[in-house]
């Protein structure tokens, strides 16, 4: 009787290898928060007597300092480069992205009125930040798990931030006042994510950043021509950053 022969041993399926350069897109949602800190003199300035007592200083203060939070859509291209040495992973990404996040504070309080001669009336203070855009350079390290690959991520992060103040009473003085500051702020970033490889050229990713930036001051002045205080207020801005992406390995 005929021995029936065994089947054909079923290959090996081949080890992915995440080594190379890629290019990619991706799009998700950011979550930015700002803590405006805010001081307003009652010192005179040369010349100028006091628009303010101390005691509307205080307040002014008060009602200029908190914390604003606000939301928007991220999306932008990332570029990079893994070696794999067995499950060990390296690399570095570069990424630029769309970064519209705008938030505001608003406070108020009742202005005494005493210093110029001034009755009393309630006043309003507006703190605005905003950014438009973000660049990322970045260590990635990670494992892989054949075509799925977790990683931790970190470098530096640079925005444009502005910082936007108002003051607003309703004294016959009419000092409506602006103080404003602007600059492209370095700060930090880290995170983590997962990649999926799809093929041998197509991967999928979901990550997780989160932003730091250190604050910027804008000073400027609050009376008339006869009664003027100065003021300061200075803005910062945590962000985090969770989105998807597309990958290109060549």
């Amino acid at each position: 009787m005929a021995v029936k022969a065994p089947p054909p041993p079923i290959p090996a399926v081949a080890a992915y290898n995440w080594t190379g350069f890629y290019a990619g897109l991706n799009a998700g949602g950011v979550w930015g928060s700002s803590d405006p800190n805010t001081s307003a003199s009652c010192v005179s300035l040369g010349t100028l007597n006091s628009y303010f007592t101390c005691t509307d200083a205080a307040h002014v203060t008060a009602a200029a300092t908190g914390s604003m939070s606000g939301s928007a859509f991220t999306g932008g291209g990332q570029f990079g480069y893994n070696w794999q040495n067995n499950s060990a992973v390296f690399g570095g990404e570069l990424d630029f992205e769309s970064f519209h996040i705008r938030a505001s504070h608003q406070g108020g309080g009742i202005y005494s009125g005493f210093a110029g001669g001034h009755p009393p009336g309630p006043f309003t203070v507006t703190n605005s930040v905003s950014t438009d855009w973000l660049f990322t350079a970045r260590a990635r390290v990670g494992w892989a798990f054949n075509t799925l690959l977790a990683y931790a991520t970190g470098g530096l992060a640079l925005t444009d931030l502005h910082g936007t103040n108002t003051y607003v009473d309703t004294t016959p003085a009419n000092p409506n006042a602006s103080w404003n500051a602007s600059a492209t702020k370095l700060g930090w970033t880290i995170g983590g994510g997962l990649e999926w490889a799809l093929n041998q050229n197509w991967s999928v990713k979901a990550e997780y950043l989160y932003l730091k930036f250190g604050s910027i001051t804008a000073n400027g002045l609050i009376g008339n021509a006869a009664y003027a205080n100065a003021i300061n207020t200075s803005t910062d801005l945590t962000a985090q950053i969770a989105r998807a992406g597309i990958n290109y390995k060549f």
